[in-house]
């Protein structure tokens, strides 16, 4: 019995936690947008705001992206929340760079050409945004300890 309960535990604690150490998430959402052309050096590119349906205190656990540039596009990206904006180091990954931040308040990428860069069109905008609630994340903790 005792080895029996071991397990469970071990498997409810296992169930708290995603891949590589990451929280569970209690729901996602998925938005893409239209693509954009990013035409002028230096100049910031906003997308379409991006939003989904979620309780409203449900905080940002992860985040995915992905969008689609010709080969050798000199760009630069980031996804942007209300609060803060967080840097993307490729045209498609994961972070959790915005988690704690409100899962409600919607996002949108901003691109900006390089220097000398000629026009680009980026397509295929799509963030896939995981969230928790507050109290989920305070049960997670006392059943992964």
């Amino acid at each position: 019995m005792k080895a029996w309960l071991g397990a469970l535990m071990v498997l409810l604690a296992g169930a708290s936690w995603g891949q590589a150490g990451t929280p569970a998430v209690s729901g996602s959402w998925v938005a893409q947008a239209e693509g954009v052309r990013v035409a002028v050096p230096g100049r910031d590119t906003d997308s379409r705001a991006l939003s989904g349906a979620a309780p409203p205190d449900a905080q940002i656990a992860r985040i995915s992206w992905q969008y689609a540039t010709p080969p050798g596009a000199l760009l630069e990206a980031w996804l942007c929340h209300p609060q803060r904006c967080l840097r993307l180091n490729g045209v498609r990954g994961q972070s959790q760079g915005l988690a704690g931040l409100s899962a409600v308040q919607p996002l949108h990428f901003r691109f900006r050409l390089g220097q000398g860069a000629k026009p680009v069109q980026v397509n295929g905008l799509q963030v896939i945004v995981d969230h928790r609630r507050p109290a989920a994340a305070k049960a997670q903790k006392t059943v992964g300890q």
